[in-house]
């Protein structure tokens, strides 16, 4: 098999990106793999699924490749996941097996728990575009903003009624507080010609003036008192 005739099929699903490897690959496609394999590393994507499940490899020299694609997706925050399940490549990447993502196929990996269906959905931070968000997780991030601001409103809105309460309160208060002051005034103001006529000796006699309507009625009342003397 010539350099020029590797096989090697791409199948993008927007975050997603599917590379199907096939053929009988020695060193001699070694070269021109690495390079196809680089310039679709550097394309936009989020989960690399290289699907080897097609391929055959005849020296060792491709799982050093595997590992630098491994290491340059971690370093875009990007993941690789492999896709086979032959018991011949379960031989061939066995040294590494602790280290790749390993999976039959790519909705087997959806499947395979909800975090990984959670970061398959979720934010993407890559160096060169900044973060990404899928459609999905840009929505029910818009939702929680909304709600959030919602709430917040709701809570100062809340806030601000018992606020204009009080002041209402407050205010109601220092109302009847001049209005007493103005009475106590009055009342004071009143009791300065009793005072004169000698009618009124103590000022104790105050509380008295307190449930009498008029002068008329109140001399009348301090009468009847010296009476009953």
């Amino acid at each position: 098999m010539r350099s020029d005739l590797i096989d090697i099929q791409v199948e993008d699903y927007g975050e997603d990106v599917e590379i199907t490897l096939s053929g009988s690959l020695g060193a001699f496609q070694l070269p021109a793999v690495r390079e196809k394999i680089d310039m679709l590393a550097d394309g936009p994507g989020c989960f690399f699924f290289l699907n080897l499940s097609h391929a055959h490899f005849k020296v060792n020299d491709y799982l050093d490749l595997f590992l630098e694609l491994l290491n340059k997706l971690q370093a875009q925050n990007s993941k690789l996941v492999l896709i086979f399940d032959s018991e011949e490549l379960d031989d061939y990447f066995a040294k590494y097996r602790n280290i790749f993502e390993i999976f039959p196929s790519r909705s087997a990996y959806k499947d395979s728990g909800m975090s990984k269906q959670l970061q398959q959905i979720g934010i993407h931070y890559a160096v060169k575009t900044g973060i990404k968000l899928s459609p999905s997780v840009a929505i029910a991030g818009a939702l929680l903003i909304v709600g959030w601001a919602i709430t917040l409103f709701l809570i100062v809105a809340a806030q601000g009624r018992e606020i204009a309460d009080k002041q209402a309160q407050i205010i109601a208060l220092q109302a009847q507080k001049e209005r007493y002051v103005r009475e106590i005034d009055r009342l004071e103001s009143s009791i300065g010609p009793l005072r004169k006529l000698g009618v009124v000796q103590d000022t104790t006699m105050l509380s008295s003036f307190g449930i009498i309507q008029d002068w008329v009625t109140y001399l009348e009342y301090l009468e009847n008192s010296r009476r009953e003397k």
